[in-house]
């Protein structure tokens, strides 16, 4: 008996002793929210309009969830609407068919010398508002450096694409080739899906194309980046811009900023929408940031 006794002693002391509060429930993130928005009067509908830089429905599928967030966000519909080629794009937003654009740097260069835009908000992807474009060649090809591309048949994506033909056509100008001399046949694919698989079915010798590509051709076809290697790499660019027309209403087009900011790729609820864009994130846009596209733009078109 004198055994269990200092055994209920220390029980009777442990039970005597407070308890520590337990810890409270985890708090779920909330989703991203900004404040509520009241429409404009003859505000009833926002079109968003897409440069065709991959497929077109994998374009349009990747912002769905983008356009259901503005479209709670404004609350108004949001239509997407993906463009037949970059030009495409250009002149429905100059027609006024697009109220909101998300415009490559050439195309918002050429865009914003036609018609007057707000700009809204640059794409963050990879951690930088800056992208590098590639000139590439099979994995297999014998071709290592830029000067073995004399002769080559070239893909090119759009004559408005930034890295698929403006800084590539820069590229291969400072490597000393002439553009229309120097290489073989070319030909513009549309987007940069096409010239990937171009150049791996061997139907070209070499391509143009975005620093994203090689990953996102194995998201859509899982197809290894390593079926390709790069042999030449441009300046780095900024990214897409996102644009309204100059005539949206004020209101509208900070709302709509206000939201695009709101987006965080590092919480959860930033992720759903970014994700599938393969985007971090926004920042204010800064139209000064693509002079240096307007300079290279007039230097090769001047040829």
């Amino acid at each position: 008996m004198r055994r269990l006794l200092p055994c209920l002693a220390v029980l009777v002391c442990a039970a005597c002793a407070p308890f520590d509060d337990p810890p409270p429930p985890a708090t779920p993130r909330p989703r991203v929210t900004v404040p509520v928005f009241a429409p404009p009067a003859g505000f009833e509908r926002l079109r968003l309009g897409l440069v065709p830089f991959l497929a077109k429905d994998t374009i349009s599928a990747a912002h769905q969830r983008l356009a259901s967030y503005l479209s709670r966000t404004l609350t108004v519909p949001v239509d997407v609407a993906v463009a037949d080629s970059y030009s495409d794009a250009i002149e429905r937003m100059v027609k006024g068919e697009y109220d909101l654009v998300e415009l490559s740097p050439y195309a918002y260069a050429k865009a914003s010398a036609r018609v007057k835009l707000k700009c809204l908000a640059q794409t963050i992807a990879d951690g930088s508002t800056t992208a590098s474009g590639y000139i590439f060649v099979r994995e297999d090809s014998p071709r290592r450096t830029m000067a073995e591309l004399k002769g080559a048949t070239f893909a090119f994506v759009d004559p408005v694409s930034t890295s698929g033909y403006l800084y590539a056509r820069k590229l291969l100008k400072d490597s000393g080739l002439d553009f229309k001399n120097d290489l073989g046949r070319t030909e513009f694919l549309g987007n940069h899906e096409a010239v990937l698989l171009g150049v791996r079915d061997g139907r070209f010798d070499a391509g143009a194309t975005y620093q994203g590509a090689f990953a996102a051709l194995k998201r859509s076809k899982g197809i290894d980046p390593l079926t390709f290697r790069v042999i030449g790499k441009t300046p780095r660019t900024p990214r897409d811009i996102l644009c309204v027309r100059d005539d949206m209403p004020d209101v509208v087009a900070e709302a709509i900023t206000r939201a695009l900011l709101a987006l965080d790729g590092r919480e959860r609820a930033g992720r759903e929408i970014l994700g599938p864009l393969n985007l971090n994130g926004f920042r204010a846009a800064d139209d000064h940031a693509y002079d240096e596209i307007r300079r290279v733009a007039a230097e090769l078109e001047a040829e």
